[in-house]
């Protein structure tokens, strides 16, 4: 069907709008690239969807065609929430910028996800994992430092692997992250984990370190170890542990944080370590036992009866 030319200048101008949102998303709110795609990705959809239906990009009604759309082709909840969340972060765009009065998500219902409790390993399994015996090789030297650092730190995978060398502080046993949307923190190294990444680096002949910019940790080629690359190196570890070689990096990071709240750690702490922006984050980050909860409220509140408080 031939388009009009009304329509062909609609079309030009959701599709500048859309780039000047992405633009705004990568410069503005520092995203990722990869998360900046796939922005791109959904919001395409969203609008070849709403063309392809002769609906206004910015109206509600748009919005739950669209809903309705990714229903009937039987997406998982939390990929319907993605896409949502795209289109609802553009119309937030939308409006700050003048093109649109409200929202047109406002008043949409997001495809609600159902509420998991992080895995994590309990500390007879971390203990296995992290001390079980290993060879001396550089490289088995560098799996244990990985598996250290995962677990002293709470790191995501993905930013261990881009650490260079100059982001650890020998002196201060103190590792500066980048993380999402190119944030930077600074959080504490265990001293096991930075006896470990000594030994790796004095092992590899890399020690004492000559160039802050070469990436920490390195693969068979001299080149940087990849985050499959470690996923790859953990699945052979649990498995000569003897452990569930299903786990993921990430569950290490549940671990770390899950491990310190039930240690008496302040959430906020955590949060700043996990480098999470929302403190709601962390707390759907961390698993607490209701006996735990329990405890610390009894142990803490001024009118918890078995504290003595009551009357």
């Amino acid at each position: 069907m031939t388009r009009s030319i009304r329509q062909q200048e609609e079309i030009a101008e959701a599709d500048k709008v859309m780039e000047a949102f992405l633009d705004h998303m990568g410069k503005v709110r520092n995203a990722s690239d990869s998360t900046v795609q796939a922005y791109r990705r959904d919001l395409a959809e969203y609008l070849a969807h709403v063309r392809e239906r002769g609906l206004p990009m910015g109206s509600p009604e748009a919005v739950r065609s669209f809903l309705g759309h990714l229903f009937r082709r039987g997406l998982a909840r939390s990929t319907m929430a993605r896409k949502v969340s795209a289109v609802r972060s553009l119309g937030r765009f939308l409006v700050r910028e003048g093109f649109l009065q409200a929202n047109p998500c406002d008043g949409v219902p997001t495809p609600k996800l159902p509420r998991i409790n992080p895995r994590f390993l309990s500390l007879e399994e971390i203990t296995s994992l992290l001390d079980a015996s290993a060879g001396e090789s550089p490289s088995d030297l560098r799996d244990l430092a990985i598996w250290e650092l995962l677990y002293s730190s709470g790191l995501r995978v993905s930013e261990l692997a881009g650490m260079n060398a100059g982001d650890w502080d020998a002196e201060g046993s103190l590792v500066r992250i980048r993380g999402k949307g190119r944030k930077t923190r600074i959080v504490p190294l265990g001293q096991r984990a930075a006896g470990r990444l000594a030994g790796y680096l004095e092992a590899s002949g890399r020690w004492p370190l000559e160039r802050s910019d070469a990436p920490l940790f390195l693969n068979r080629s001299g080149g940087r170890l990849s985050v499959r690359g470690i996923q790859k190196r953990l699945e052979k570890r649990l498995r000569d542990c003897g452990l569930d070689n299903r786990i993921s990096p990430h569950v290490l990071r549940h671990t770390f944080a899950t491990h310190l709240l039930e240690s008496g750690a302040d959430l906020r702490a955590i949060q700043e370590m996990l480098g999470h922006e929302s403190l709601q984050t962390t707390q759907r980050y961390t698993h607490v036992t209701l006996d735990r909860l329990l405890e610390v409220y009894d142990r803490s509140h001024p009118r918890s009866e078995r504290k003595g408080g009551g009357e």
